[in-house]
């Protein structure tokens, strides 16, 4: 917690049985079979990214125009958004990325409601509200995705990544943020 952990891990390190089917409720009540999850970093990931050559930080018009792409050959019908991102930043993001000249849903997991069901067990168990439990239901879902689009130099989007391959559910659309593009624009140094 507070951070990414760069660790040398090859050991899948899976969620428990009460993580995997919260996820699979979140999945069946908000997304459906086929969608693409997509790891947006955005805290503290601009000064991590610059000091990269290159950077992987994207202005948020041109992520759209590379998930927007990905979103097209993968022919899925929504996105679910794993960020930290501010609020500013994905509804710029959420009105960004089109197919067909429609906006494609971007979906975050709601706040705790007592009418909805999907986190029930987390609720029952009392391990909702608790950041890593948050985190592992997060990558969960990412890794039962379709499709996946990852932060480059997360540790987050690596732990998703081996999950993937472990459970099999990797795709060859997945890839990371704009992969084999530099960013357009990038701000000096301090």
């Amino acid at each position: 917690p507070g951070g990414p952990i760069a660790h040398k891990c090859q050991t899948l390190i899976e969620p428990s049985r009460v993580i995997l089917l919260t996820a699979q409720r979140f999945i069946q009540t908000f997304l459906g079979e086929r969608f693409v999850a997509l790891h947006f970093r955005r805290h503290g990931f601009l000064k991590f990214c610059n000091a990269k050559n290159p950077s992987c930080f994207f202005p948020i018009p041109q992520a759209a125009e590379c998930i927007s792409r990905l979103v097209e050959r993968a022919n899925v019908p929504v996105i679910y958004l794993s960020t930290d991102a501010a609020e500013s930043e994905t509804g710029l993001l959420q009105s960004l990325v089109t197919l067909y000249g429609k906006t494609v849903p971007l979906v975050t997991r709601p706040a705790r409601n007592s009418a909805e069901k999907w986190d029930a067990l987390l609720y029952r168990k009392k391990l909702d509200g608790d950041p890593q439990v948050e985190a592992m239901l997060d990558k969960t879902i990412c890794a039962l995705s379709s499709v996946f689009i990852g932060a480059p130099g997360s540790t987050f989007t690596e732990d998703i990544l081996r999950l993937r391959r472990g459970w099999g559910t990797a795709s060859v659309c997945d890839e990371y943020l704009c992969e084999g593009e530099v960013p357009n624009f990038i701000a000096g140094d301090e």
